[in-house]
This record gives C-alpha cells, sequence and structure tokens, in this order.
C-alpha cells in the first residue's frame, strides 16, 4: 500500500532532488554540488529499494539495476566516488565535467573516467522515475520502502 509516509518521501525527492539539481546544472560553480546531491539521491533510493545494510551492495545494485548499461564496468568506483565527495570531498576516480555530455563515460587523460554532471543526473532521474513506478504497483518494493522510512536508526523519513 502507498502510505503517507512513501507519498510523502517521493514527493519531497521529486520536489527537493529533480526539481533542485538542475538549478545546480545551471552554471559550473555549482555542478560539484550537483554530483553531491545526485550521489546521496542514489545513496537514498538504494536504501529504500533493498533491504540489505551493507551500503555499498545497495548503491552498486542500484546502479546496476537502474542506471544504464554503461555504467555496469564503472559500478565498484560509482561506490568509491560517492564515499569520496560525501566524507572527504574528492571526486577519486572520476573526472567531473560540467555540462559535456560528448565525453560521459569516457576516458580521461589522467586515465580515470569522466562524468558529466547533465547526464549523470539525467540517468539519476530516470532511474528514480523507474523506481518510483514501480514503488506504486509493486508491494514488496512499499514494504521495503516503507520499512526503511520507519526505520529512524537506519534512515528514516524526509521530510520538506
Amino acid at each position: 500500500m502507498m502510505t503517507e509516509q512513501i507519498q510523502a518521501a517521493i514527493g519531497a525527492f521529486r520536489k527537493i532532488i529533480l526539481g533542485g539539481v538542475p538549478l545546480l546544472l545551471q552554471q559550473d560553480e555549482t555542478a560539484f554540488l550537483s554530483f553531491m546531491c545526485s550521489l546521496a539521491a542514489i545513496d537514498a533510493l538504494a536504501a529504500y529499494r533493498y533491504t540489505t545494510g551493507v551500503a555499498g551492495i545497495r548503491f552498486r545494485d542500484f546502479i546496476t539495476e537502474y542506471f544504464p548499461t554503461a555504467y555496469a564496468p564503472h559500478v565498484r568506483n560509482l561506490y568509491r566516488l560517492r564515499c569520496r565527495i560525501l566524507l572527504n570531498f574528492s571526486p577519486a576516480y572520476f573526472t567531473l565535467t560540467h555540462a559535456q555530455p560528448g565525453v560521459h563515460l569516457r576516458t580521461s587523460p589522467i586515465g580515470d573516467t569522466i562524468l558529466s554532471d547533465d547526464v549523470f543526473f539525467q540517468h539519476l532521474a530516470n532511474a528514480a522515475t523507474n523506481f518510483f513506478n514501480e514503488v506504486e504497483v509493486n508491494v514488496d518494493r512499499q514494504n521495503a520502502m516503507h520499512a526503511r522510512l520507519l526505520n529512524i536508526d537506519e534512515g528514516g523519513a524526509i521530510f520538506y
């Protein structure tokens, strides 16, 4: 059942992430912040989707299941990027670019992988939309998300 908590969380996610990050994508100075928000958003979505207590497994599984297959070779490093950006403010393993879709997921001159903020966010938005569509019709997805929202020690609800 689409509980009040699930509906509120989806609404807040859409407003904060899907509505807010595009504002960050409008200029180069806020591109890094768009990556921070996008990676945190993936982390939240993965926690709503999977019941395992291991954040890295959830994150990697979400990327594998909901992002384009071109991300598959980068799944491990994307989780490392998530950890480095959110905990150390460092874009390790990737070169982050602003509005350069033609180089997205290509090898950079220093040998890491390039991520373009606009493409990465669009893939996140598509993944979130697909996941939320599943939640609307799949009782198992609803139960997992609802349990996560009620668990203040491991997650909790979004209030905005």
